[in-house]
């Protein structure tokens, strides 16, 4: 599940990466499609994307231009975000950007729904209000999800520090998933400079790392969503030269975090001293020690055979 999906003309692209990676700063997970080459690779990407723009974001924001309103690819994307938007009267689903001098058709947006003109602000400007939309819906800030009840135009009280109704631990979970699965897919490519190939398989319910030099294994990690003692957790298993099996020795659970007011993660690592719980981390901090396990052993098999 994506906080918001992309949809626009190739001739956009340079001003939708900018706001994709301005939105990805602030927290949201956006469905872009250059996030997703690799996990698309083999299949018809066309479907894939239906399912997205159709439902599996929670918010769709097309870049609306006269290239858009012509190409196939984005019309085809946009039709599928109208027939979710129609199951969603009271909430909108339907985010639109004009670009440049575009009348858009009656048929396909009334002239009552609001939007927002991209050259009226800046890149930057526009992610911040994309941010705040998301956060006042059910946030997820970086891949964790936060419930807190939208408060626009109401005056600012203290709440309590409780976890509220809609606080899913296996929604966490879920949506965490997905944000490590788009930082490994986005960072493979960093190790390759030092002679190291990362490849990265990310499905619905788990990621696969598999590290290479040379054409042969040096490591491997998988995460994957897991139930086996009756508790949603995500699974760990990191092995050189290769993880295999649904062995694991790590796990993180999902819990409420008063302090920053969100759900969060509860990491143990059963490699450390005393099966060490780390601090409840977000998403980008499970990330990043998943990340610094590869790259310490690359570091220590990089000194063996210096």
């Amino acid at each position: 599940m994506y906080d918001l999906a992309v949809s626009f003309a190739g001739a956009q692209r340079p001003l939708v990466e900018r706001y994709v990676r301005a939105c990805e700063a602030l927290g949201p997970v956006v469905f872009y499609d250059r996030n997703v080459t690799t996990r698309v690779w083999g299949h018809n990407f066309i479907y894939e994307f239906r399912k997205v723009y159709g439902g599996r974001a929670r918010y769709v924001v097309p870049f609306i231009s006269s290239e858009y309103l012509a190409g196939s690819y984005p019309m085809d994307e946009f039709n599928a975000a109208v027939a979710r938007s129609i199951e969603r009267p009271d909430d909108p689903y339907l985010l639109p950007i004009l670009v440049g001098d575009v009348e858009v058709p009656e048929e396909l947006i009334s002239s009552a729904v609001a939007y927002l003109e991209a050259g009226g602000y800046t890149v930057e400007e526009l992610a911040e209000i994309t941010a705040d939309r998301v956060r006042g819906a059910t946030r997820v800030d970086g891949g964790v999800e936060n419930a807190q009840p939208a408060s626009v135009g109401l005056p600012q009280v203290r709440l309590p520090k409780i976890a509220p109704l809609g606080f899913s631990p296996y929604r966490t979970l879920e949506v965490t998933l997905t944000r490590v699965g788009a930082r490994f897919t986005d960072a493979a490519s960093q190790l390759e400079p030092f002679g190291y190939l990362c490849r990265v398989r990310v499905t619905e319910t788990a990621v696969d790392v598999r590290v290479e030099r040379s054409g042969e294994q040096i490591c491997g990690l998988r995460v994957w969503l897991d139930d086996t003692f009756g508790e949603d957790r995500i699974a760990m298993n990191f092995a050189w030269p290769r993880a295999t099996g649904n062995a694991f020795n790590g796990w993180a659970t999902a819990e409420w975090d008063n302090e920053a007011g969100e759900g969060r993660l509860r990491y143990v690592d059963f490699a450390l001293v005393g099966n060490k719980q780390h601090d409840l981390l977000s998403a980008d901090g499970f990330f990043d020690l998943l990340w610094q396990k590869i790259v310490d052993h690359i570091e220590q098999v990089g000194g063996r055979s210096a």
